[in-house]
């Protein structure tokens, strides 16, 4: 398997056809939500000390792409890219959000299309719609639900923050109903103070959205909080169990179900009539019949992450100690060789696993998400034994007896997308 191990040559190719920048915008924040990735349940992250992203250093980032696009750019071909401002809560450092959008917009052209998007807390939100409407901003609003699901994310004061993130929700809706309506979606977190029925139904009867639901990370707990951490944490598929009608909130959930998902994933999986690529569709399977180790993004593939203190990783959710490179104020630290082996040194340790593993061409596992990864023993937290692959399989066949009419949705109204 020594091929699929990458080289600089695909990191510099993931460059220049960059999908996603992220910038962590700053790592302040006007809530105090008890789960936060960046709050005192978790480790792993860089001290939070109320800084703001420096516009010089996104310059400096920014130019550095720019001469890859420029190098590279193919005729007539144009790439969209996403521009994404993330935190902390972005909106408290809007006027690099503004810098960043007008040097960007001011730049020869490249191939390249920008749209931007942004995760808020929508605390803000009055003082900045009009800007972010006019940008197009995709917009990901943090909202647990009702007053009493929204119960965790409070004030510096430890005031409830409901009541004024589900005004200013009500004020962009009323005041642009277009752009609501096409560029708004939600995120909530799932605990112990709200369920997936009590999110899903509040935010699709107020909003006309179906939400995206998240338990709480699992990864990277900190030794001393675990017992806390199992007090919040509330169990997906349990919580929808425990729904008034089960069965009619999995018909409303579709695919954001788990058994639905797991069929989907089956489905997807086990047919073989998908293809990653068009070299999969044009060439002989058994020349592509192998897949690198683990499910873990090839740097760059997906993203690039850009912390407030200019560390440069593959993504948000990654260990801050496991970054690829670094903006300093003379440039970007960037070494293409260096990033690629670090990658395939963690990458490939859990090699002898995958060889075994019965989900190895199916695998979604992200090897930064595995906690003892430094560890010499360390052991893939989605190792799949035959027996158990079996299983599942079993488990799908039997659930789509249960419910045929999932395989005409699947197949119907879900579009895959890389």
């Amino acid at each position: 398997m020594e091929n699929l191990k990458i080289s600089s040559k695909d990191i510099a190719y993931n460059l220049v056809h960059l999908p996603q920048l992220v910038f962590e915008v700053t790592d302040a924040c006007n809530l105090r939500c008890k789960y936060c990735g960046y709050a005192d349940l978790y480790e792993g992250y860089d001290k939070r000390e109320n800084l703001k992203f420096p516009f010089h250093k996104a310059k400096l980032l920014i130019d550095y792409l720019h001469v890859l696009w420029q190098e590279n750019e193919c005729g007539g071909v144009v790439e969209p890219v996403s521009i994404g401002f993330y935190g902390g809560e972005p909106l408290l450092n809007v006027p690099f959000i503004e810098e960043v959008i007008a040097y960007l917009e001011g730049l020869p052209p490249v191939g390249k299309k920008f749209h931007y998007n942004m995760t808020t807390n929508a605390m803000l939100l009055d003082k900045y719609m009009d800007f972010l409407v006019e940008k197009e901003f995709r917009l990901l609003i943090s909202l647990d639900g009702d007053k009493e699901g929204q119960g965790y994310r409070v004030d510096a004061a430890g005031r409830n923050s409901f009541d004024r993130v589900f005004a200013n929700i009500c004020l962009l809706r009323d005041r642009y109903p277009e752009y609501f309506d096409k560029f708004v979606m939600f995120n909530s977190v799932l605990h112990n103070k709200n369920s997936v029925e009590s999110i899903f139904h509040f935010i699709k009867n107020t909003f006309g959205k179906e939400p995206s639901i998240s338990p709480l990370n699992n990864s990277g707990i900190r030794k001393d909080k675990v017992e806390e951490f199992q007090r919040t944490y509330r169990n997906y598929a349990q919580s929808i169990r425990e729904a008034t009608n089960c069965e009619a909130l999995k018909t409303e959930m579709f695919i954001k179900e788990p058994g639905t998902k797991l069929l989907l994933d089956y489905i997807y999986n086990e047919s073989g009539n998908v293809y990653y690529t068009f070299n999969h569709l044009l060439n002989s399977s058994k020349h592509l019949s192998y897949s690198p180790p683990t499910g873990t993004c090839t740097p760059f593939s997906k993203k690039m992450f850009v912390t407030v203190k200019g560390r440069i990783l593959q993504c948000e959710r990654i260990n801050h100690e496991f970054a690829l490179g670094y903006i300093s104020d003379k440039g970007v630290e960037l070494d293409w060789d260096k990033a690629a082996q670090q990658h395939n040194g963690y990458v490939f340790r859990y090699e002898r696993q995958c060889r075994s593993c019965a989900h190895r061409k199916a695998c979604s596992q992200c090897v930064y998400q595995i906690d003892d990864i430094q560890e010499e023993t360390t052991k893939c937290n989605s190792y799949c034994s035959d027996k158990q692959a079996e299983q599942m399989n079993t488990y799908c066949m039997a659930y789509l007896d249960r419910h045929p009419e999932l395989y005409r949705r699947i197949l119907k109204e879900v579009v895959v997308r890389g």
